[in-house]
């Protein structure tokens, strides 16, 4: 089983929540975690891995009611009033994780009415036993750190 997170960075802060799948293939967000861009590693280390944990496959799908207001949490993580504003500076990455390694995928931001469009030749894959190298990753990724050694 393929576990998965999704991370975002907007509005000077780094949201991190788990990404489970329906029956019949939706992906479904859970609850989101934020941190200001100077958190600790190992609390966004120890979020991601919480995260993943928290991903599961197979629930049922959601109605669509469900759908209403479901990324206000990101929203409110963000600190913004709205969709739009949250987009406007986000930047997005996929985080997949299988007993081969952990790969972080990040997306180009087409704006609120197009969302994310992932680039999958820039995914880097890492150890899935080293979550200190996969945070250190996804902080390059959002420019947050520099590019380790």
């Amino acid at each position: 089983m393929t576990r998965s997170a999704i991370a975002y960075f907007t509005n000077n802060r780094l949201i991190v929540a788990p990404v489970s799948r329906s029956v019949g293939g939706d992906a479904l967000a859970g609850a989101p975690r934020w941190f200001g861009r100077s958190a600790k590693k190992a609390i966004v280390a120890q979020a991601i891995a919480e995260a993943l944990a928290q991903s599961a496959d197979g629930l049922p799908d959601p109605d669509e009611a469900y759908w209403k207001g479901r990324f206000i949490p990101f929203q409110d993580a963000a600190d913004v009033k709205n969709f739009k504003t949250f987009m406007r500076d986000a930047r997005c990455v996929d985080i997949d994780a299988s007993d081969d390694g952990v790969t972080l995928t990040p997306s180009t931001n087409l704006g609120p009415n197009n969302g994310f469009e992932p680039v999958v030749e820039a995914a880097v894959t890492v150890s899935a036993n080293d979550m200190d190298a996969v945070t250190g990753t996804l902080l390059h990724l959002f420019g947050l750190r520099p590019a380790a050694g």
